[in-house]
């Protein structure tokens, strides 16, 4: 993306977000948000928002808090979702952006579900990749999600999330920084099976130095920027996005700030979810359960499976373009159109 493009904008809580931003070409072209997650920075988005800018939509890809050339706190009480909900409106409000379609990616999908629950009046629609649109739930024990997930799927899915959190986690990879990117974009998707989602082996894998030829979607910048993104600009960052959840902070933020009437999207907003076949973490039934409960049997759901692992915006990136695009047009600006008549 072109460098040039990037802006910058002080939010009302004092932080700066760098971000990507293409006006759209005419008023009939919405804007579209990309959030992205965990390692990423706005340039995994890349594709996306070049495939969409190039056809006039309006495009908003920010670097997310603790990342890229945004504002890196280590308090993790900043990264409370209504806190960083409020972050990404003041850049729409920045650009006069009314209304948006919001569209995630890992954490990208958490921060738009909130986005949801928070200020649905500014999004024409919402899309996820990979993760679905997360609940609004009571505040329970790591524990009892790994337990939940090794009953269901055999075995721990988010087991790596409290070495992320871990100061062990910035000492093992100033050591080891090569393992890290092998573990975490391998050519076979399995190795987060065998070698990271389960409790105590993304450690392992790392203090051991672990190496396995990289997926052929990941070039040698990306390997580059990821490395350099944590040895330079630090790693408390970043992970305060697993520490506000495994806390339990996460969980009473929303439960405090978001009211009843406001925890699931409203019915007059169209829904996208692309799964991501071959993910060992985020699997895609997950996604399937949260749009077939009852809270979403009103909704315009539109499911699509990609064959890719966790990193789909970067290895199935032009099919993505095609089922959003399709999605945009025949779902989105159409319920849009006839909500104005």
């Amino acid at each position: 993306m072109d460098p040039a493009k990037y802006k910058t904008v002080l939010t009302t809580r004092g932080f700066t977000y760098n971000y990507y931003f293409a006006a759209a070409a005419t008023p009939s072209k919405p804007t579209i948000l990309f959030c992205h997650g965990f390692p990423s920075t706005s340039s995994h988005w890349r594709r996306e928002a070049l495939f969409f800018e190039e056809r006039g939509y309006g495009v908003v890809v920010p670097d997310m808090l603790g990342y890229g050339g945004t504002s890196k706190p280590t308090d993790t009480d900043d990264y409370l979702p209504s806190k960083v909900s409020r972050d990404i409106i003041d850049i729409l409000d920045a650009e006069a952006i009314g209304k948006a379609i919001a569209v995630g990616h890992d954490w990208g999908s958490t921060a738009v579900s909130r986005l949801a629950n928070h200020f649905p009046e500014r999004f024409l629609a919402y899309a996820f990749f990979a993760v679905p649109y997360v609940p609004v739930r009571p505040p329970a024990p790591y524990e009892q999600l790994l337990a939940l997930s090794k009953a269901k799927y055999g075995y721990e899915l988010y087991g790596y999330w409290e070495y992320l959190a871990s100061d062990e986690f910035e000492t093992d990879f100033r050591a080891h920084p090569d393992a890290f990117v092998n573990i975490l974009f391998p050519s076979d998707p399995n190795i987060w099976k065998t070698h990271m989602a389960p409790r105590g082996l993304l450690q392992k894998s790392m203090q051991d130095n672990y190496s396995a030829p990289l997926a052929q979607y990941i070039t040698e910048e990306d390997k580059k920027e990821t490395i350099a993104g944590f040895l330079e600009n630090g790693f408390r960052g970043p992970t305060r996005w697993y520490d506000v959840l495994i806390t339990n902070k996460a969980a009473k933020d929303n439960i405090a700030t978001i009211p009843e009437q406001r925890r699931f999207p409203p019915v007059t907003a169209p829904i996208f979810f692309g799964a991501a076949k071959h993910d060992k973490a985020s699997v895609p039934q997950q996604g399937y359960d949260v749009f077939a409960s009852p809270p979403f049997k009103n909704h315009s759901v539109t499911l699509r499976e990609f064959d890719g692992d966790h990193w789909i915006i970067l290895s199935c990136a032009e099919e993505i373009n095609r089922e959003l695009l399709r999605w945009i047009e025949e779902s989105v600006v159409a319920t849009s159109l006839k909500a104005s008549l």
